[in-house]
């Protein structure tokens, strides 16, 4: 299966991988990198690029753990792509969670009921 890396996962930043086979795009990992702004930027940058020549997208969140600095960056994120979705483009959000992590359930949740994000979540067992 063809992938693009936007970012490699590494320790402490997450893996940020488009599958175009699928129209797939993956967020996974850890985010507590020093500087979010860089890598919340390069994915920004590709979301433009995408838009421009796709009206579909669909994206799975998959985190075991984010800081604050990257929540925030994360939620802008979200926003711009829900605003994608309202303008007709149809763009599809999972928000995925371990069984027993409460954490990033609680968070995801937040961002659907709080800002509005149109999130599927769902528990991986």
């Amino acid at each position: 299966m063809e992938k693009y890396v936007i970012q490699e996962e590494l320790k402490n930043c997450p893996g940020i991988v488009y599958y175009p086979d699928t129209n797939l795009l993956e967020l996974v990992g850890r985010s507590i990198p020093e500087n979010p702004e860089l890598i919340f930027r390069r994915l920004d940058d590709w979301i433009t690029i995408h838009f421009e020549k796709n009206k579909d997208l669909n994206i799975n969140v998959q985190l075991e753990y984010i800081n604050s600095g990257s929540s925030k960056y994360l939620y802008e994120i979200l926003k711009r792509l829900t605003g994608y979705g309202r303008s007709g483009n149809v763009v599809k959000m999972k928000w995925l969670y371990e069984e027993d992590d409460e954490a990033m359930l609680e968070l995801g949740e937040h961002y659907r009921d709080t800002a509005g994000i149109p999130l599927e979540i769902e528990m991986i067992v």
